[in-house]
């Protein structure tokens, strides 16, 4: 008789011209469906970008920008908003109250794997936008410099001649002149962006070069957070600062006379992995996170495009920003001001009811999130006043700038932090609470829907495959044990010998709920 197998409460039965027998070896159970969120680590789905809220005419810009870079329109969107609060900057203030009112200066960083577009999505605003404005504001420097060399020269030569006048008055016995006048201080250059972040360079630049504030720029926006005390242990403090816009002093070792800043305020712009952050969130909670908004959208599939981004139009449209100036004082020291553009009376409720409900997120949440819902109101402030200058800049024509914030724009800002901002938060700070475990089982199911994988033996993922993070057998088996929760892999059939082979069966339902390989 041909044998037959069949399952019947969990034991194997086998038929054969004997008859009846039964094994000892129970059947396995059917496999489950996978739980795919372990490619992703359970992250939660990122925010939908309201593009509504940049308007009639830059929302189709940022979407025709990101589709010839390639990305998500979110990674154009951040810079642009970076940008824009960087060229308004100290002329413009966002004020709510007589006694509340906030620079526009916004901290924007771009997360995503490798690959996904952030640094494409910046390259028109960054690359070719950003540099035509810092050209356009060189003005008349050329010629400034040029004068301040031979005025440097000429105190030189005067400092020669005095010098040689005191030597010869100490032999003569006679009463020494007086000095005379310093060289002058080297004019700088006036620009927007800097990628030295040193406290006494940025110090510098903001008192003399850029009165209105930078925007402080880094491709590895993760490196930026963990080196601010590589140098000066003051630095971390510095930064907390850099963000209220308050008059604030630089003490230098190498100099008398320190560097007094009137408006300490910067934007920042940079992109990170997300897998790079998840070692910054583990400190003490001093504030710093709470500045920065964070935008995380989903990868793209990848195509080419056909068409390559108007950056002529933007540069036109952003130069009437940079054009804004401060509010100059009589006195000829005076470094100016920034001007207060009021909240319209019909967004001062709009104001109270939203950061009434902010409060009321906030008393629910814990950790860096309660940090973030704290500072959601200031933000939204900023934002109102970034958008309402873009709506503004965006038409074109000889109108005046907005001289109130309208409650359209405060309403636009509220909705961009309550309903993408804050979400964007939520999903760093979420995946950076991620176990390593759980890290590492990300990687060994990307690397199995990668590769069509049927089992992960562990030997071989060692020794050939060589994953992240994963150098020990501990670490692949601890990755392991978190996917066999998910019923992706199952344990290793112990029942072949005194050393069973370790390789985790995987299930099959894997490869079929996999669309597509992911990279």
């Amino acid at each position: 008789m041909t044998s037959t197998i069949c399952g019947w409460l969990g034991a194997t039965v086998v038929a054969d011209a004997a008859g009846f027998t039964m094994s000892n070896t129970p059947m396995p159970p059917a496999w489950g469906d996978p739980d795919m969120s372990v490619l992703r680590l359970n992250r939660r789905p990122p925010p939908t970008l309201p593009l509504e809220v940049f308007g009639d005419v830059w929302g189709p810009w940022i979407i025709a920008t990101a589709e010839a870079a390639g990305c998500p329109p979110d990674y154009v969107a951040s810079p642009l908003l970076a940008l824009v609060s960087t060229l308004i900057g100290h002329a413009r203030w966002a004020q709510a109250t007589p006694g509340w009112a906030e620079p526009p200066h916004l901290w924007i960083c771009s997360v995503g794997d490798s690959g996904t577009g952030k640094s494409p999505g910046s390259d028109c605003l960054m690359g070719s936008v950003l540099p035509e404005i810092e050209r356009r504001m060189l003005g008349d420097f050329p010629d400034r410099h040029r004068d301040w060399e031979a005025a440097a020269e000429r105190a030189k030569a005067s400092r020669e001649a005095w010098e040689k006048d005191v030597r010869s008055a100490q032999k003569e016995n006679a009463a020494a002149p007086l000095p005379p006048a310093p060289i002058p201080q080297e004019p700088q250059a006036p620009r927007l962006r800097q990628n030295d972040v040193t406290i006494e360079k940025v110090a510098t630049l903001l008192a003399t070069a850029a009165p209105k504030g930078l925007l402080i720029v880094r491709d590895e926006f993760a490196g930026w957070l963990s080196a601010m005390t590589a140098y000066n242990d003051a630095g971390r403090a510095f930064w907390i600062e850099a963000y209220g816009g308050r008059p604030y002093r630089v003490e230098r070792q190498k100099h008398s006379m320190p560097i007094d800043i009137p408006r300490l305020a910067v934007a920042v712009y940079g992109g990170t992995q997300p897998e790079k952050l998840a070692g910054l969130f583990n400190d003490a909670d001093d504030g710093l996170f709470s500045r920065v908004v964070w935008c995380w959208p989903e990868p793209l599939p990848f195509r080419l495009s056909r068409q390559a981004p108007n950056g002529q139009w933007a540069i036109d449209a952003l130069d009437r920003l940079r054009l804004l100036e401060l509010v100059l004082g009589l006195a000829p020291t005076d470094a100016g001001q920034p001007l207060m553009v009021p909240l319209d009376e019909q967004a001062l409720p709009r104001l109270e009811d939203f950061g009434r409900e902010m409060q009321e997120r906030q008393q629910m949440a814990g950790g860096l999130m309660r940090s973030a819902y704290g500072k959601a109101r200031g933000l939204a402030l900023r934002l109102s006043l970034a958008i309402e200058m873009l709506w503004w800049c965006g038409v074109g024509g000889m109108t005046p700038p907005p001289a109130r914030i309208s409650g359209a724009a405060f309403l636009a800002a509220a909705h961009l932090v309550a309903d993408y901002f804050m979400p964007g938060a939520e999903r760093v700070y979420g995946d950076a609470a991620a176990s390593d475990e759980d890290r590492h089982a990300a990687t060994l199911a990307r690397w199995i829907v990668r590769t069509r994988a049927t089992e992960v033996h562990v030997r071989r993922v060692l020794r050939e495959v060589r994953l992240p993070g994963m150098n020990k057998a501990d670490a692949i088996h601890a990755a392991a044990a978190v996917m066999i929760e998910a019923d992706w892999l199952r344990q290793p059939d112990a029942s072949t010998g005194k050393r069973p082979r370790m390789a985790y069966p995987v299930n099959p339902r894997v490869l079929e709920a996999a669309n597509e390989p992911v990279g």
